[in-house]
């Protein structure tokens, strides 16, 4: 059912700066967006734009509230899942117990039909089914870090197992290897669902959930040679947390962004195995 991830969104309390981080950053090019209605995503309303680098797209949303947003900060919002045909995936989630934010979806700027889960479904995060258009708005496509696709987005959670039992009861998940200590402390696991992925990460300190039941935590970013991405990042401004990849049990090499250069938000480099 799921095809890839299309995107992360992120708050922001400044659009143009954080446009701004993603030129400098990865050759980010500025596409589509514009004002937002109230809804169950940003229920103050505000702007967005979408940018696009490599073979991938961010979403970025100034909500006309910005309580709670640090001043140049990037904070995890949301994922767009792209199905091929949206009202026949809604209608098969809908047996499944999922419920939607709207009873149809609707167009973006860029051509794209989008329909939010209800988040009282989703364990109270945010995610949208993404239908694309015929005709893909192609601007900024190919250029600046050679980013192939978001192999994955993390959230933190209170009980590995539960988690990993919910994506395989309700998408059809399959575990990749098992749940095992991670080198950040705790427990994590990777699942499998349709040709897309989540981590699921159990600190040893619940209080990193802030009270909620499951929280965004990182994006992970496919490149085809992780060493040439990251000089080419370094040479762009940014910084690592450690000297050099490692790779984890299911045979990714990555490295994570240093978040004192990446605007506060977690985001990790990845080369796949072969």
């Amino acid at each position: 059912m799921f095809d890839k991830i299309q995107h992360i969104g992120y708050l922001t309390a400044d659009l143009d700066a954080a446009v701004a981080w993603y030129k400098k950053s990865f050759g980010g090019e500025r596409v589509g967006g514009g004002n937002l209605n109230p809804g169950v995503a940003v229920p103050s309303g505000g702007r967005n734009t979408f940018v696009h680098f490599g073979q991938v797209e961010v979403e970025l949303i100034e909500p006309a509230d910005k309580k709670g947003i640090a001043k140049d900060a990037l904070v995890m919002h949301h994922v767009g899942y792209v199905v091929p045909d949206i009202v026949r995936a809604s209608n098969l989630l809908k047996t499944k117990g999922f419920k939607f934010a709207s009873a149809a979806p609707a167009t973006n700027s860029l051509g794209q039909q989008v329909l939010y889960f209800d988040p009282a479904t989703t364990h109270g995060v945010l995610m949208h089914l993404t239908q694309l258009p015929a005709k893909e708005n192609t601007v900024g496509m190919g250029q600046g870090l050679g980013v192939e696709r978001i192999v994955h987005a993390g959230y933190l959670v209170e009980n590995v197992e539960a988690a990993v039992a919910w994506y395989q009861e309700k998408f059809n998940g399959a575990i990749a290897g098992s749940i095992a200590p991670s080198r950040g402390g705790g427990r994590n696991a990777f699942v499998n669902f349709g040709r897309v992925q989540v981590e699921l990460i159990e600190r040893p300190d619940p209080a990193a959930l802030g009270g909620k039941p499951c929280a965004m935590d990182h994006v992970g970013y496919v490149v085809p040679e992780i060493n040439r991405a990251i000089a080419e990042c370094k040479r762009r401004g940014l910084r690592f947390v450690a000297p050099e990849a490692a790779t984890n049990r299911i045979g990714q090499t990555l490295l994570y962004l240093d978040a004192a250069t990446s605007m506060g938000s977690r985001m990790h480099l990845t080369q796949l195995p072969d």
